[in-house]
């Protein structure tokens, strides 16, 4: 992780206008992003910004700035951390779905109900970080895979919604079966596809490497400050 800070007077002297925050927080991240790099946090006049409070401390003009600080990771970095959390907990999720199924089978839906908001939405939530983990590596990465990642993504959709009916009518025989069958099946297709993914990131793929691109000069001023 890496730390930088510019002053509010460099800042006012770069853009020689009152402008808000949340142009500033745009062009630094646009800046990051040609080294692969990402905003962790932002402090502004020595006061940390929660993520929730970005928006607000967005509309705060530079004439209200001493001090601008921000912590940047690298995203390939974090990309890969997500990828193997990912990797490493989908045969546990694929195990909980057939042993859902098999309860489901042996007494409805009694007691069940919890568990099966949960699995669902851990789905639309790995469904959800596999399309920012696409975003974020970039279309380079999935000329070179085997894999049908649009197929993947309908048929999970597909899944999802079909669960969610079979849970509205209280029909837990079909419910079972999407679970054991059609969303497990899902489950592996998402898990090869991240397996595939952590290969490109690591270069196993020929020809599917991150924008090499060197840093730009820190025009606005910042300096690159200890931990």
């Amino acid at each position: 992780m890496e730390r930088f800070k510019v002053s509010g007077d460099d800042l006012r002297n770069f853009y020689n206008e009152n402008i808000s925050l949340a142009r500033v927080f745009s062009d630094i991240e646009s800046d990051l992003r040609h080294t692969n790099q990402v905003v962790c946090r932002y402090i502004v006049n020595g006061l940390e910004v929660a993520e929730a409070d970005e928006a607000r401390f967005s509309t705060v003009t530079l004439e209200q700035i001493e001090t601008l600080e921000y912590l940047t990771e690298n995203s390939r970095d974090l990309t890969g951390i997500v990828l193997r959390g990912w990797i490493e907990a989908m045969p546990e999720l694929i195990q909980q779905t057939e042993n859902l199924a098999k309860r489901m089978r042996a007494q409805g839906l009694s007691g069940l109900l919890k568990s099966i908001h949960d699995l669902v939405h851990n789905c639309e939530f790995l469904i959800d970080s596999a399309m920012t983990i696409k975003e974020t590596m970039g279309d380079q990465f999935f000329g070179a895979s085997p894999l049908d990642w649009g197929k993947t993504e309908a048929e999970s959709k597909r899944t999802v919604l079909e669960a969610l009916r079979a849970l509205e009518n209280k029909d837990f025989v079909l419910l079972a079966d999407v679970l054991e069958y059609d969303l497990n099946n899902v489950l592996q297709m998402w898990l090869d596809h991240l397996k595939v993914l952590e290969k490109s990131l690591n270069g196993e793929y020929t020809g599917n490497q991150f924008d090499s691109e060197q840093a730009r000069s820190h025009s606005m001023g910042r300096k690159r400050i200890a931990n």
